[in-house]
């Protein structure tokens, strides 16, 4: 099984919309948050790597509709200005679910649910081919008949956790 590693791609903070909201300032880098979906309270520290950006957002580097803690640093890279304290939401949340490598063991593509976002035009074209029109089944029977068609086109896959 891999491990799941953030690339930075701010989309879950962005598409999740403000679902963390900060309750109470305890200092300008110590804060209670509220979870809106579990409704806990948080306390977070701003990174001290992140305090200046945080603190000084530049133009253009957050949004309204946005997490209060994320921050857009460069062209499709955004960062968690409190990321080692994150609430459990956020640390138990990974974007994809599983990880295709091909024949040389290059990671290929990643799936997100039943989604393949892939550059590899023979994994796109299987995937197309064989797995999107797979009928509706269990998670488990589902993965195993997926690993299968992967790996008779030279893929394998790994689960993420």
């Amino acid at each position: 099984m891999a491990h799941f590693h953030c690339d930075r791609c701010g989309r879950c903070c962005i598409s999740l919309g403000r679902h963390i909201s900060i309750e109470r300032k305890l200092s300008s880098t110590s804060h209670y948050c509220r979870v809106a979906v579990t409704r806990e309270i948080v306390p977070v520290t701003i990174h001290p790597e992140y305090r200046d950006l945080f603190l000084n957002p530049p133009p253009g580097s957050t949004d309204e509709s946005w997490c209060p803690y994320l921050r857009h640093i460069e062209e499709g890279r955004f960062v968690c200005t409190i990321y080692p304290s994150r609430p459990s939401i956020c640390r138990n949340f990974s974007c994809y679910s599983m990880i295709i490598r091909d024949s040389r063991n290059a990671e290929v593509g990643r799936v997100s649910g039943k989604d393949l976002k892939s550059s590899d035009a023979g994994l796109v074209e299987t995937w197309e081919r064989e797995v999107a029109t797979l009928p509706a089944m269990d998670k488990g029977s589902w993965m195993r008949m997926v690993s299968g068609i992967l790996e008779k086109n030279g893929y394998t896959l790994e689960a993420v956790v």
